[in-house]
C-alpha cells in the first residue's frame, strides 16, 4: 500500500526466515549463551589446565596416602625369608646390603629348579630382618607394579624415606603441600569458571543494552523497559551463577572421575572390576527411580493444582448460585473436584513414599554389596594375598568414595544446564526482537518544521495487546502554535507524540512535515529538530553541565542560557559546585520539578523547531509551577510546542486542545470552547481535575 506497509511485511518475512534458519541450525538457547567450544578458549581454557594439574596432584595424594598407611601398618619393620635371587633383588631396590654375611654364599647360588633335579632339596631361605627401614616394605610389595621402579628410585634418592620417623614426617609434609597445591588448583578452576561466567554475563548485558537502545525507544507502555531491566539485573545474574556451576563441574569433575578410576585400577584392577559394576548398577537404578518419582509427583501436583483452581473459581459464583438455587448442583460439582484433588495429592504423597522406599532399598542393596565385597577383600587379606594389603584396601575405599561423590555431583550438570537453558530462552526471546523503526535506504535530510505538521490516516496498535491506539487518525498542526494532546486513554496521545519523531512505526498512514514524509528522512535530522521531553526524564551520571549538554558540543554559556530559560539556573548555582556538581542517577537529591527543569534545559540548548513536552505526573510545589508557567511563555514564542499536559494551567495556555477518542480526533479547540461544547472533553477534564480524584486514586 505504501512504503511503511511494504517494509513491515518485509520485516515479518525476514523474521520468519531468521527463525527458520535458526531452527535448522539447531543451536539451543544454552548453546547460544555458552557453546561447548567455549570450554576450550578464553578463561575456561585456563580452568581446563588447572583441572588437569589438580588431577595430577590428586593422583600423587593417593600415592602418598598409600605410603603413609603402609608405613603405619608395617612401622618400617622388614621381616622376610627369601631365596637368593629375591634377596639380591631386595638389595637392589634398597640400594644397600641387607643379606647377612653367613648367607652370602647362598645368595650367589643360581635359581633353584625342581625340574632339573627332582631329588635335590632347595637351598635354605635367607632371613632378612630389619627395623627402621622407612617405606622399604611398601617398595618391596610394589616391586612388580609398573610404578615399582619409580618408587624404588624415590626410596634411594630421598634419605628421609629410609627411616621410619623421618619418612612419616616427610610423607605428612608432602601430603600437606600436595593438599594445599590441589586446593589452589581447584581455586584456580573456580576462578576461571567465574571469569568465564562473568565474560558471558558481560556480553549478555552489552547485548541487552544495545537491544534496549533499539527497542526501548518504541516502548509506549513501559513494559519493554521493565522487561529489559528485569533481564539485565535478575535473570542474567541467575544465568551467571548457573553457568559458573556448569563450567566448574564440567571442567573439574570428569577429570577427577578419570583420575579416581585410574587410581582404583592402579591399586588393584581385579578389586576395581569386582566393586564398580554393582555400585554403578545401584546408582543407575536409584537415579532412574528418582526421575520416575519426580515425574509422577509433577503430574499429580499439576492435576491437583488444576482442581484447586477450579474450586477457587467457584467461590466467586456464590451470588449466582444463591440467586438461581444451584446449591445442590454446585455442591456436587465441588465435592467431585475436591475428591479428585485429594486423590491427586495422595498420588503425589505415594510417589514421594515410593521414591523414599526405593532409595532405602537401593541403599540397603548398596550396603549389602559393599559388605559382601568387603568380606571378599578381608578373605584375601586373611590368606595373605601378595596382590593386596590392608593399606591397599583403605586407599581403595577412599578413592571409591571420592569417585562416587564426583559422579553424583557430575550427575547434577544436566539439571543445571536445563535451568540455564530456560533462562537463556527468555533472554534470547527479548534479544531476537526486531525493532520496527529503522532508517530507510536513501533517506534524505529533513528541514525544520516551518509551515505544517500533518498526520494522514495513521493507524497504530499497541505491541503487547490488541488495543488499537490510532485508527486512521487525521490531524493537522500549524507551525509556531501551541497544542495539547489529551485522551480518555492516555496512550492515544502518547502514541501521536511518539509517532512524530518516529519513536514508533505506524502500521499504516504517514506523518508529513511541510509535505515531506518523515519515513524518508534521516533519523538524525528528524530527531535533532523534534525533541521529546518525557515525564520520566532521566538523570545521567556526570555533572550538571554534562546532563544539559548530553553529549553535544555546547559551550558553558549556551548551557547556562538554556538553564536560565528553563528556570533551572537558580537551583543549579545553589548547589555546592554549581554546574560542576556531580549527579548520581540513584542518589541525586533533586526534586521531580528540578529534574523536569533540567530536562527542559537539555532540550532548549538544542533549539528544536518542534518541542513535545510530557509533563510529570508528580505533584509540583507552587514555586515550581510558577517557574514552569514563565518558562512556557518564553519557549513557545516562535516555536511549535505540543504538550501532553498534567496541569489545568497548561490546558488554558495552549492555542488548541486536541481530544482523542477511540484512536481519532474527537474534538479540537481552545479550552474555553471545548469545556462548553465538547462532552468528551468535559468528561476527561472531570476525571483528571475534579476535587475528589485523590480519594478515588487512594481507594484504588
Amino acid at each position: 500500500m505504501n512504503y511503511r506497509v511494504d517494509r513491515l511485511a518485509d520485516l515479518d518475512e525476514l523474521s520468519q526466515d531468521k527463525r527458520r534458519i535458526l531452527s535448522n541450525a539447531a543451536p539451543g538457547p544454552f548453546e547460544r549463551a555458552f557453546a561447548n567450544r567455549d570450554l576450550f578458549r578464553g578463561a575456561a581454557r585456563s580452568g581446563l589446565f588447572w583441572s588437569l594439574a589438580s588431577a595430577v596432584l590428586t593422583l600423587l595424594l593417593v600415592a602418598v596416602a598409600g605410603l603413609i598407611l603402609g608405613l603405619c601398618i608395617h612401622h618400617g619393620k622388614l621381616f622376610l625369608e627369601l631365596d637368593g635371587p629375591a634377596a639380591k633383588q631386595l638389595e637392589k631396590l634398597a640400594g644397600e646390603r641387607l643379606i647377612p654375611p653367613e648367607f652370602k654364599a647362598i645368595s650367589e647360588l643360581p635359581p633353584f629348579d625342581m625340574t632339573l633335579n627332582p631329588s635335590a632339596s632347595p637351598p635354605p631361605l635367607i632371613p632378612i630382618i630389619r627395623d627402621d627401614t622407612g617405606i622399604l616394605p611398601t617398595v618391596w610389595n610394589r616391586r612388580n607394579y609398573w610404578y615399582g621402579p619409580a618408587l624404588a628410585w624415590c626410596y634411594q634418592s630421598i634419605m628421609t624415606l629410609q627411616s621410619t620417623v623421618p619418612a612419616l614426617v616427610t610423607l605428612l609434609l608432602s601430603g600437606a603441600v600436595l593438599t594445599l597445591l590441589r586446593m589452589g588448583c581447584i581455586g584456580q578452576v573456580k576462578l576461571s569458571a567465574r571469569k568465564a561466567a562473568l565474560e558471558m554475563s558481560a556480553q549478555m548485558r552489552r547485548n541487552i543494552y544495545r537491544a534496549n537502545l533499539r527497542l526501548g525507544v518504541e516502548d509506549i507502555e513501559g513494559h519493554t523497559t521493565q522487561r529489559a531491566r528485569r533481564i539485565f539485573v535478575q535473570e542474567i545474574e541467575s544465568l551467571q551463577n548457573l553457568l559458573f556451576e556448569y563450567i566448574d563441574r564440567t571442567l573439574r569433575l570428569p577429570v577427577e572421575i578419570v583420575v579416581m578410576l585410574a587410581a582404583l585400577l592402579l591399586i588393584n584392577p581385579l578389586l576395581t572390576i569386582e566393586w564398580l559394576p554393582p555400585l554403578a548398577l545401584c546408582w543407575y537404578l536409584l537415579s532412574q527411580g528418582n526421575a520416575r518419582a519426580q515425574a509422577a509427583r509433577r503430574l499429580a501436583a499439576d492435576r491437583g493444582n488444576h482442581e484447586l483452581q477450579v474450586m477457587a473459581d467457584g467461590l466467586n459464583r456464590s451470588q449466582l448460585i444463591r440467586n438461581y438455587g444451584l446449591e445442590q448442583t454446585e455442591q456436587e460439582a465441588f465435592l467431585n473436584h475436591l475428591d479428585r484433588y485429594t486423590q491427586n495429592m495422595k498420588l503425589k504423597a505415594r510417589a514421594q513414599d515410593d521414591a523414599l522406599w526405593l532409595r532405602i532399598f537401593v541403599y540397603m542393596a548398596v550396603v549389602a554389596v559393599m559388605v559382601f565385597l568387603l568380606f571378599i577383600t578381608l578373605v584375601q587379606l586373611a590368606i595373605d594375598s601378595p596382590l593386596l594389603s590392608l593399606a591397599d584396601v583403605l586407599v581403595f575405599l577412599s578413592a571409591a568414595a571420592a569417585l562416587m561423590y564426583a559422579a553424583r555431583e557430575l550427575a547434577r550438570v544436566p539439571g543445571i544446564r536445563r535451568q540455564a537453558a530456560e533462562i537463556s530462552t527468555h533472554i534470547f526471546q527479548y534479544l531476537d526482537q526486531i525493532p520496527q523503526v529503522s532508517q530507510a535506504v536513501g533517506a534524505r535530510f529533513l528541514n525544520p518544521l516551518s509551515k505544517r505538521l500533518q498526520i494522514d490516516q495513521a493507524t497504530y496498535k499497541a505491541p503487547n495487546s490488541d488495543q488499537e491506539l490510532l485508527d486512521k487518525l487525521d490531524l493537522i498542526i500549524d507551525a509556531n502554535h501551541k497544542y495539547a494532546l489529551v485522551g480518555i486513554n492516555e496512550l492515544d496521545a502518547r502514541a501521536v507524540a511518539m509517532a512524530i519523531p518516529r519513536f514508533i512505526e505506524l502500521k499504516s498512514g504517514r506523518v508529513l512535515i511541510d509535505g515531506e514524509d518523515v519515513a524518508w528522512a534521516t533519523l538524525e535530522s528528524l530527531r535533532s529538530e523534534i525533541i521529546f521531553v518525557t515525564s520520566n526524564a532521566a538523570v545521567f551520571p556526570g555533572t550538571i553541565l554534562d546532563n544539559i549538554a548530553a553529549g553535544g558540543e555546547f559551550t558553558l554559556q549556551q548551557c547556562t542560557d538554556a538553564a536560565k530559560e528553563a528556570h533551572a539556573h537558580q537551583f543549579i548555582v545553589g548547589l555546592m559546585n554549581g554546574y560542576e556538581t556531580v549527579l548520581d542517577p540513584r542518589d541525586h537529591q533533586l526534586s521531580e520539578g528540578q529534574i523536569f527543569q533540567l530536562a527542559l534545559a537539555r532540550a532548549l540548548v538544542r533549539r528544536p523547531a518542534l518541542l513535545i513536552i510530557e509533563e510529570p505526573e508528580a505533584a509540583l510545589d507552587d514555586d515550581t509551577k510558577a517557574l514552569l508557567d514563565d518558562t512556557y511563555d518564553r519557549i513557545t514564542s516562535g516555536r511549535t510546542v505540543i504538550f501532553l499536559p498534567q496541569r489545568l494551567a497548561t490546558l488554558k495556555r495552549v492555542d488548541e486542545i486536541i481530544v482523542l477518542g477511540q484512536g481519532r480526533v474527537a474534538a479540537q479547540g481552545p479550552h474555553s470552547v471545548l469545556v462548553k461544547e465538547s462532552p468528551i472533553y468535559r468528561h476527561w477534564e472531570y476525571l483528571r481535575f475534579h476535587e475528589f480524584r485523590h480519594l478515588s486514586d487512594s481507594g484504588r
